[in-house]
């Protein structure tokens, strides 16, 4: 197996996320409203953003526990091979795909085709996280660490398709409540994350 060197595919996915990171930014419109405009008038106006900057601030700090995680699997992986290098690249590309599907969602936040594209696009990365890691573990190209380091990465990795997931779900029959599994799923997981490390 020819493996290479990761500090070429660590470089491009930190650009790909820098990039996608910023470009959220401007799916926020600035309000068209004349100088001379008062004071209730430009809140109002601000108000009316409210969704957009929703779905920025949700999106980005999303995209940051995404990076975040690549980050951390990254730290384990010790050479790449070819299928890894497809797997992060085909990953790279649903995370530039963010923009579009946070524009999407901040315009029609309450229809189920722009939440279901919006939160696929989030377990797409997801999912493409999972197979990039366990692959790395399952071709020995990780370095040697602590039992408890990869269980508990790989508990945090399989977490966030299940969260996604989630939100698909509760989306198609319940729109209204499309984000409810999220914070809630998180929350669930770090507590049985300490819980895990308080048994050791």
């Amino acid at each position: 197996m020819v493996t290479l060197s990761k500090s070429r595919i660590e470089a491009l996915s930190d650009g790909v996320f820098s990039i996608a990171m910023t470009l959220l930014v401007l799916k926020l419109e600035v309000p068209e409203v004349m100088h001379h405009s008062s004071n209730q008038a430009m809140l109002e106006q601000l108000l009316a953003l409210a969704p957009q900057f929703t779905t920025f601030v949700a999106t980005f700090l999303i995209a940051g526990g995404f990076w975040f995680l690549h980050h951390l699997t990254f730290h384990f992986i010790r050479n790449v091979d070819g299928f890894l290098v497809w797997v992060n690249l085909f990953f790279l590309m649903f995370i530039s795909l963010l923009p579009f599907s946070a524009g999407l969602m901040s315009h029609f936040s309450v229809h189920p085709v722009s939440q279901l594209f919006y939160f696929g696009n989030q377990l797409a990365i997801a999912l493409l996280l999972n197979v990039h890691w366990q692959y790395a573990r399952w071709r020995s190209l990780t370095v040697d660490a602590e039992p408890h380091e990869v269980t508990r990465l790989s508990f945090r990795v399989g977490l966030t398709a299940a969260v996604f997931a989630a939100c698909i779900v509760v989306a198609i029959f319940y729109p209204a409540y499309s984000w409810t599994p999220l914070p809630a799923l998180v929350v669930i997981g770090m507590i049985i994350e300490r819980w895990k490390i308080h048994r050791r």
